[in-house]
């Protein structure tokens, strides 16, 4: 079983400091990493890493802004000072607006592209220059959504922001496999964090004051039929430890579904 563990490899998170990303770091931390909470608000980032070693657990945190190329690679070579290398790539960082299309102006669509699919791509580019110089293989594991699949109303923009995710991920797993880079996504479906409850305020606020849901009837429809519940970070930062792990050599350019059965493919 020694194919799943991550002993001594060094996981870099971006967005690492909240929802999402402290599951993937706790998850990936569990079974032998060390972690890099990468995020543009520092004091989370700092608290995420504070959180995992107080349970034994290797973590740094540093400043990161993925839309900005000189910032993705400071932060890496602060990884690298850190703990001698970084192996693993985790694309996390992302935001949605809840909008109808008649309502998204070009700076929306662009502030969303922006962070979902120009920052993860730079990410992986310095990522990829880094590995060159350190002459290391790694992985990297992007973050997209069952939105890329199925879709979901009020949400064009970061709807297509994951469907590029998806695409990206398989052209850069056949671009990088020949230097011993594997690639592959994850599609989570509702999962608990601070972006789903927004999504379930604006709904909350937009809805007709007679049918004005709660959070609790939100939680109800929202969550996976198959599961009863919303998906908790962790869950998915297991599934993201496996693909960034050994064990899955033979997986890429895969974006897997990660929603409890909620998308049929």
């Amino acid at each position: 079983m020694e194919q799943f563990r991550l002993q001594d490899q060094v996981v870099l998170i971006t967005g690492g400091g909240s929802g999402l990303g402290r599951g993937i770091g706790q998850a990936v931390a569990e079974l032998g990493a060390a972690v890099v909470a990468a995020d543009v608000r520092t004091d989370q980032a700092e608290e995420a890493a504070a959180t995992l070693r107080a349970q034994g657990f290797r973590a740094a945190a540093v400043e990161m802004d993925v839309t900005r190329p000189e910032s993705i690679a400071a932060g890496l070579q602060t990884a690298v000072e850190a703990f001698g290398h970084v192996d693993v790539l985790v694309n996390n960082a992302g935001i949605t607006r809840m909008q109808g299309i008649g309502d998204i102006t070009p700076r929306d669509w662009e502030q969303v592209f922006s962070i979902n699919v120009e920052g993860m791509f730079l990410c992986c580019q310095q990522f990829f220059s880094c590995l060159r110089r350190e002459g290391r293989t790694g992985r990297i594991v992007n973050i997209a959504s069952n939105a890329a699949k199925v879709t979901f109303p009020g949400q064009a923009h970061y709807n297509a922001s994951k469907a590029a995710v998806v695409n990206m991920t398989q052209s850069l797993a056949k671009e990088l496999a020949p230097f011993g880079i594997n690639v592959n996504a994850v599609c989570p479906g509702a999962v608990d964090t601070e972006m789903l409850r927004y999504c379930m305020v604006k709904t909350i606020e937009e809805s007709p004051a007679d049918a004005r849901p709660t959070l609790d009837d939100l939680r109800a429809s929202w969550g996976p039929p198959q599961l009863g519940r919303l998906i908790q970070p962790v869950e998915v930062g297991r599934v993201v430890a496996f693909l960034a792990s050994d064990a899955a050599g033979i997986i890429r350019g895969q974006s897997i579904s990660v929603d409890a059965g909620s998308t049929p493919y």
